[in-house]
């Protein structure tokens, strides 16, 4: 079965649709939580500092992975936090979607669970990052990764 975005979550890229029972990263920043096709999670990393790259415009701030140095898109700044902090604890998932890589720094990696489709919760607001809604007991918004990785890069 495949689930395409809900109401209010803006079209999902074209390759990207969810599939009832798929895996889905779950994953923390602040006091929200959101998912992840588990299909674009290459690996989970232990926080590390990132540096700015000279830019005559704004850039994402990079952090070495090996010889690479990838691009960082903050979860909490996704979810509408003015601020984030950054601690050791933290963790960041190396993304990957159309041979772009991008890290997505979080609080923490929880769980993985099955896609379970649900609607959008009262008011939720399109803001063409979100690909769909899980966990039909209370939704949450699992992200659409091609879009998060393209903000980055």
């Amino acid at each position: 079965m495949r689930h395409e975005a809900g109401t209010g979550a803006g079209a999902p890229t074209a390759e990207d649709t969810l599939r009832a029972g798929e895996d889905l990263v779950v994953v923390r920043s602040g006091g929200w939580r959101m998912l992840l096709p588990m299909r674009h999670v290459e690996r989970v990393l232990q926080a590390a500092m990132p540096a700015a790259r000279p830019s005559a415009s704004p850039a994402s701030p990079v952090v070495a992975v090996g010889e690479e140095l990838l691009p960082v898109v903050f979860a909490g700044a996704l979810a509408g936090e003015a601020e984030v902090g950054l601690e050791a604890a933290q963790q960041m998932i190396l993304l990957a979607s159309g041979g772009a890589r991008a890290l997505l720094w979080v609080d923490a990696v929880e769980d993985v669970v099955p896609h379970a489709p649900a609607a959008p919760p009262h008011g939720a607001r399109g803001d063409g990052l979100v690909l769909g809604w899980s966990c039909p007991e209370r939704p949450l918004a699992v992200l659409d990764v091609p879009r998060v990785v393209a903000l980055a890069t």
